[in-house]
């Protein structure tokens, strides 16, 4: 039975992570060039397989193979890029490819 619940949440918990950016181009965010360009920039970074913007603040990364200790290496080079060639606030998630973010890192631009 303790099973059953724990994979019952798992399956809530991946659903609610998948409907969340679905959700986010439903409701019209649309990346500006600026950001595409950023990602486009973070993707060249090591071990970054795809970034992708799921709403005007908030920038997904998929690292691959990353543990905590990488993704919070990304997460920072990624903020450190964003200080001086995206000039926006943002927080960076990096995630090892099943949207549970390593490490998160926010920066504010005010």
């Amino acid at each position: 039975m303790r099973g059953f619940l724990l994979n019952l949440l798992l399956a809530a918990a991946i659903a609610v992570l998948i409907a969340v950016p679905v959700y986010s181009q439903e409701q019209g965010f649309s990346p500006t060039m600026a950001q595409r360009n950023f990602a486009q920039e973070v993707k060249s970074l090591p071990d970054v397989i795809q970034a992708s913007w799921q709403s005007s603040l908030d920038l997904w990364v998929y690292a691959d193979g990353v543990n905590q200790a990488n993704a919070q290496a990304v997460a920072d080079k990624v903020i450190l890029l964003a200080q001086t060639d995206l000039g926006q606030s943002l927080c960076v998630h990096v995630h090892n490819g099943d949207f549970n973010p390593l490490a998160t890192k926010c920066w504010s631009s005010l």
